[in-house]
């Protein structure tokens, strides 16, 4: 391998480590903005940290807007509400089929049961 060959493959070399530590850090600083300020669109409402979708009183719609919710769970969560007159707390969502501690970890900081079931 001459001189140039070599400049060649350790040009190529650091364009490679640099671009994966590029998309490193992208996804790092991604990860942290998503955990410091979570807003969801419920419908035609937008949620934030400060004004959480709450259970009881939720629409099948809304509900299918949290994340790895969809229309079944959805109809699920509104279901089990109805047969129960409304969640106590929001870790009673792990009672539903189909929401398992990761999901409800998803979305817990995204909804809330302050009110009484419609």
């Amino acid at each position: 391998m001459n001189t140039k060959e070599r400049a060649v493959l350790i040009f190529l070399a650091s364009t490679l480590i640099l671009g994966i530590g590029i998309n490193l850090l992208n996804r790092l600083k991604i990860q942290k903005l998503r955990q410091s300020v979570v807003y969801l669109k419920a419908g035609n409402e937008i949620v934030s940290p400060e004004s959480r979708l709450d259970i009881n009183q939720a629409t099948a719609e809304q509900l299918e807007a949290l994340p790895g919710i969809g229309p079944v769970l959805a109809q699920r969560i509104v279901s089990y509400r109805e047969r129960q007159g409304g969640f106590k707390s929001t870790k009673e969502l792990l009672n539903v089929s189909g929401i398992g501690p990761k999901r409800f970890e998803t979305i817990r900081d995204l909804i809330t049961c302050n009110s009484k079931s419609k």
